[in-house]
């Protein structure tokens, strides 16, 4: 029997000319979030950048005990500055082949044409970010597998759906096959959006009908709206897709996130900022609760809810954290626990263990994600068969090199390593073999 191929679910392709002048604020650093477009500016120089790591790694040198927060980043940007998309890709490309010479990379793109209010100078449209997307499935139809961001934002309801066609129904010949250009949906909400908004619903219905999966950011923090405008986007009640007959499941969870909404409210949490510092305002878009009322709406929907929920959601690390300190005292159930309850009950619901794979190196973090593989759901499977492998290349240089990310994973959680490397990725895409 001819084996599934090794795949990545979950890593990213975009360069410094897909994103607005002040990306480098969703970075949590003071300096960085005061002067972003400047630093931006001077890291998309190539000899500046070259001496920006040289100096990084002096420093290293003399005291590798005290990596200032700067530092740490040096990695992410400079991939985040590659020339192209293609490079960008490229960089996965050679790592996975270590691992399968038939690896598949699936590549998430995200529409931040919204995740700032203010007007970019050197950013490309969302538009050409993806014909450049499409350059590399020419290149690498049976290897690249990119998803289609989308954003209700840039259209909605059956505009949307009109628009996304031309992504998933158009293609290219490899191998006897054809291959669309885009294999899923990639949802990432904290730019700016609740995964509930009804202006996605006709998105929804056309990706259950035809099998689309979708992969949304479930994190807190991350990649998020940095713009002064954040009040604008969460208003009291959001309007809220739900079925025709909701369930108690489904009312409860509106119940509760708009209680969520005026705590937060009530926290002052919601208020402007001018520097982009919007990290747990962006939270309420992350929440896996909001998924609910889609689940219970389209059964048949294959969602991923990425990342496990983080690593601080899977082990309760706030005692160092003041910040999440108080949120516990509103959202006290950690989201990874909240992802496994729901999978339990949901059968078309899937996680990855992206960007958290970083902390499998944590002996506590390790056995916490060993226990939710191990947990049986209501048909007797374990969730295991549900959880997918991927690194989130490249916003995971900030933490490790991918390639150790690849070896953690193969090496800590060898009991599953064919289930989620190979079994559950071709299950969940549903591509040609």
């Amino acid at each position: 029997m001819k084996q599934l191929p090794f795949s990545n679910i979950h890593t990213h392709v975009f360069n410094s000319e897909c994103v607005p002048d002040n990306f480098l604020r969703i970075l949590p650093n003071k300096t960085v979030r005061r002067m972003p477009k400047a630093i931006k500016a001077l890291l998309d120089t190539k000899w500046s950048r070259v001496t920006i790591v040289a100096l990084s790694k002096i420093a290293a040198k003399k005291d590798s005990n005290k990596r200032n927060s700067f530092d740490k980043y040096i990695a992410f940007l400079e991939v985040a500055t590659q020339r192209k998309q293609l490079d960008v890709f490229e960089l996965e490309f050679e790592i996975g082949k270590q691992y399968d010479s038939q690896v598949r990379i699936v590549g998430l793109t995200m529409n931040m044409d919204f995740m700032d209010n203010r007007t970019s100078r050197r950013q490309i449209t969302f538009e050409s970010q993806l014909e450049a997307v499409k350059s590399i499935k020419r290149y690498y139809p049976t290897n690249f597998f990119p998803f289609l961001g989308i954003d209700p934002r840039h259209k909605s309801g059956m505009d949307l759906v009109n628009w996304s066609k031309s992504y998933f129904e158009t293609g290219l010949q490899a191998n006897g096959m054809t291959f669309p250009f885009f294999s899923g949906i990639k949802l990432y909400p904290a730019l700016g959006f609740f995964a509930f908004d009804p202006r996605l619903n006709d998105l929804y219905a056309y990706a259950e009908t035809n099998q689309l999966p979708v992969i949304t950011h479930v994190t807190r923090v991350g990649s998020q709206y940095i713009g002064t405008k954040i009040s604008e986007l969460i208003p009291a009640q959001p309007a809220m897709l739900l079925p025709d007959n909701p369930s108690e499941a489904v009312l409860t969870a509106q119940e509760t996130i708009y209680a969520r909404i005026r705590i937060y409210g009530e926290q002052k949490w919601l208020e402007d900022s001018k520097i982009g510092n919007n990290d747990k305002a962006c939270d309420l878009f992350s929440h896996p609760e909001n998924y609910v009322p889609i689940l219970e709406k389209f059964p048949k929907l294959k969602i991923c809810l990425a990342h496990m929920g983080g690593s601080n959601e899977i082990v309760d690390n706030s005692k160092n954290d003041p910040d999440l300190q108080q949120v516990r005292r509103f959202d006290s159930q950690l989201w990874c626990d909240r992802i496994r309850d729901m999978m339990v009950r949901y059968p078309n619901l899937y996680t990855d263990i992206s960007y958290t794979l970083g902390d499998l190196d944590n002996p506590e973090i390790l056995a916490a994600i060993l226990k939710f593989m191990r947990t049986p759901d209501d048909n007797g499977q374990i969730l295991a068969k549900r959880v997918l492998f991927g690194t989130d290349f490249f916003m995971t240089e900030q933490e490790k090199r991918e390639s150790d990310l690849y070896k953690l994973a193969v090496q800590e959680l060898s009991e599953f390593t064919e289930l989620i490397t190979r079994d559950n990725p071709a299950e969940f895409l549903r591509q040609p073999l």
